[in-house]
């Protein structure tokens, strides 16, 4: 394994009222999405982890999205790993089962540094109380298939689950200093 010295960090949506912002019910996905990225970043940074913020606000469809974020990302020199930050959507339980809808944390292949800390977020998430949902191998996303660096996309949790939204919204930065968390431990065993 080797240490994480330098990230990118992006909410994965143009901004709320666009085309492209993502999901929107109990919690608005792009709101909350670059939320966290800044929080994120803020924190990599007190802890001497350089963190760029790639988000872009100027999509003009998903597929356009897509691939400014993925050109911001590989024109980071240097960069360790590629965060994605989204939020997931499909529960729909709005007045609340008990049960929380939780967390994954997408990659192409679950290997390596990538897998260490996807694993370790999910981990760090389920200690919060999210349902860890696990590290999930996907090959048909655009943005982890095109980044230079490993990449990794989170589904903090579900945008339309009461559940989900009681956890989040209870003290939302627990779940930005959860994926930092993950990052120092990994850097911690290198």
């Amino acid at each position: 394994m080797e240490k994480i010295r330098k990230v990118t960090v992006h909410a994965g949506h143009n901004p709320s009222g666009k085309i492209a912002c993502g999901a929107s019910d109990l919690l608005d996905e792009s709101t909350e999405a670059r939320y966290i990225t800044r929080k994120v970043i803020r924190l990599l940074k007190k802890k001497g982890i350089k963190a760029v913020n790639c988000t872009v606000n100027n999509g003009i469809n998903q597929r356009d999205v897509l691939r400014k974020i993925c050109a911001k990302c590989n024109s980071v020199s240097d960069a360790d790993l590629h965060i994605s930050i989204h939020f997931n959507s499909g529960r729909g339980d709005k007045k609340g089962d008990g049960r929380i809808g939780g967390t994954e944390v997408l990659l192409t292949e679950n290997a390596a540094d990538k897998g260490d800390i996807a694993r370790r977020i999910c981990n760090q998430m389920e200690r919060i109380g999210f349902t860890n949902r696990g590290v999930k191998t996907r090959t048909d996303l655009y943005f982890i298939n095109h980044t230079k660096a490993p990449a990794i996309l989170i589904e903090t949790c579900f945008v339309d689950d009461k559940d989900d939204y009681m956890l989040y919204t209870s003290d939302r930065d627990d779940i930005a200093r959860a994926t930092v968390k993950a990052i120092l431990n990994h850097n911690k065993e290198c």
